[in-house]
Order: C-alpha cells, then structure tokens, then sequence
C-alpha cells in the first residue's frame, strides 16, 4: 500500500512539474501585497474588459472569448488566488476579499478605467462587489449564467432541513473532504476526474485544445482547496446588497434551459424545478439596471463563453460601442433567445 500511495505521490508532482512547462504563464505576476496574482492583458482601447471565471476555473475558460475581445479593445483576463497561475489566497474567499484583491491587482498591473465587466457564475458575485465600490469605473456589465446571491434559500438548490438530509450532507462533505486530500496523490488525475471536468457534453471542438490545459490548471491541491473555501465563506449575503446599479448597460447571458444542464445534481424529478428556478433568478438579476436585457443561448449549457463565445463577445461589443458614443446600448424588456 506505501508503494502504491508514493508512486501516486510521484507521479502526480511529475506531471504538475512537466504542465508548469507545458502550459507557461501567458500574462504576468502581479504582487498586491502578500501575494501575486496572473493578469493577462491583450489588444488596445478603451473601455478595458475584465473577465471573472466561474468557481474552480482558471483564466484558460476564456480562451475563445479572449482573442475576439482583443480584435476591438483591451481585455484583460485574470487567475484569482488559488486558481490558474496565482499564489494560493492568503484571506477567506469571500466576494469581498476578491474584489479587494482584484482592484489592487488592476492598480498594481496600471490597467486604466473605465471597466465592462464579465462574471461566470460565481465571478458575476465579485463583479457585483466590485462594481457597488467602483461604480464610475464601471461602464457595463455581463453576467454569464451567473450564480444568483439568494440562490441557496431557492428551492431546489437550498439544502434541505431534516436530519436525514443533514446526514447526507455531512457525508457527502465528507467524501468531498477525502477527494480534496487525494489530489497529492494523483487519485483524481488517474482516475480523469480533472479531465472530465472540463470535458463537456457536445463541447465546440475548438475547445478541444484548451481543454487539458484547462484541466491541468485545475488537477493541483491548491485549486481544489481553493474551490472549497469559495462555497464555504462567500454566502451571498453581500453580493445580495449591491445594486441595482442605475441605467449602466447589463447583459445577463444565461444557458438553455432545454440542455437539463442539472443532470448529476438533482434526481430526475427535481431536473425541472431546478432549470425554473434558475431561469426566475436569471430574469431577477436582470433588475440589477434600469438598462438591461437577458439573453438565452441556445444549445448551451452552462459555459455560455464555450458553446457560444459569439454571444459573450457581442454582447461586450455592444457596451463598448455605447462606452464610446458610437451606438446606443438596446435594452429589451422581453428575454431573447439567440
């Protein structure tokens, strides 16, 4: 059993140590204080566009979005600590830390304002943060099927109350706890779990040669821990106070709901309950502006910025041009389905 527990060992460093070389880091450190964290910035213009991923993901997620950006402005794309090329966090991962940590990294790597936004999924919580505290920075937002704060005390995401329930969410805690401490030794790596993760159903074929650089970003003890810690210390309840934010441009992208992107999460009879509700909190952030509008993509789950770059990259054209004065951002009362 020792034999088997070191070779693990071994091999999970070997093939860490071989994707640092593999994959090197494509933008820079920037030290904020106590910690650096990977910033990678391309193209010119302005307004700058700041990209925030989703809770385990690195700044590879927006390889498709990121080069389309850089055809008509800056954009910068970035690891929060713990994830990508960052140093491990030294604070609770909370939406107020990490917004605190990204102004310090924009101040510290001189990216000039003003900013559009982009949050996926638990990112579109730190963006939220960011912008309540620097809203004449902030010129627009996008949320990409963004996580919404109350969404814990949603039925059917919010955990139930009994003690059958309880016990069930203390083992499954417990299982996850027991998967976090098997990452060292390379148990996740052989048995394809970093590799499934961003591994996706239909998945556009161009992501195909991003995918293991995603996976091995993530395929690390710091990166899990890391996940961990965002679920645990960020409730909501912060995120839940900002807004809304005036007539600033907002486009809230949100997955098709025809894709069951709920499946492994609920059981069959809950699949329904939990696209609705998602749908309902999608049409409530929609109010974060009095200049907004929500579009459903269609044929995409979860990650919008993979199945349908186009979107994500139109729709921060479309605050850009209104930034600049060259068009009018066109808000819509009715949800659009592209």
């Amino acid at each position: 059993m020792a034999l088997i527990v070191a070779a693990g060992a071994v091999f999970q460093l070997s093939m860490t140590q071989l994707e640092s070389h593999r994959y090197p880091l494509p933008g820079k450190l920037v030290d904020i204080g106590g910690l650096r964290l990977h910033i990678n910035c391309t193209g010119a213009g302005s307004p700058t566009v700041i990209m925030e991923a989703g809770p385990n993901d690195s700044s590879v997620i927006w390889q498709l979005v990121q080069p389309e950006i850089t055809r008509f402005t800056r954009i910068c794309s970035y690891d929060r600590a713990g994830l990508g090329w960052s140093d491990a966090p030294n604070e609770p991962r909370t939406s107020s830390n990490i917004a605190d940590e990204l102004d310090r990294l924009l101040t510290g790597s001189a990216v000039p304002d003003p900013y559009v936004l982009v949050g996926h999924d638990f990112g579109g919580l730190n963006i939220r943060v960011f912008t309540a505290r620097h809203r004449k920075q902030v010129v627009g937002m996008v949320l990409v099927d963004s996580v919404h704060p109350d969404m814990r005390h949603r039925l059917p995401f919010s955990p139930p109350a009994g003690d059958r329930d309880r016990f069930h969410r203390a083992v499954s805690a417990a299982i996850y706890h027991a998967m976090i401490w098997s990452v060292p030794l390379g148990v996740p790596r052989i048995l394809g779990w970093c590799r499934n993760t961003y591994t996706f159903p239909n998945q556009p074929r161009e992501w195909a040669r991003f995918a293991p650089e995603a996976a091995a970003q993530y395929c690390r003890l710091q990166a899990w821990r890391t996940e961990q810690a965002q679920g645990t210390d960020e409730d909501g309840s912060l995120p839940a106070t900002t807004g809304p934010f005036g007539d600033m441009p907002l486009v809230v992208l949100s997955h098709d709901p025809q894709v069951n992107d709920f499946r492994g999460f609920f059981p069959a009879a809950d699949l329904a309950k939990a696209e609705r509700a998602w749908s309902e909190m999608q049409e409530e952030l929609r109010g974060l502006s009095s200049r907004s509008k929500r579009i459903v993509a269609k044929g995409s789950y979860h990650w919008v910025q993979i199945y349908r770059p186009e979107l994500v990259v139109a729709a921060v054209q479309e605050i850009v041009n209104d930034a600049r004065g060259t068009a009018p951002f066109q808000a819509d009362p009715k949800t659009e389905y592209k």
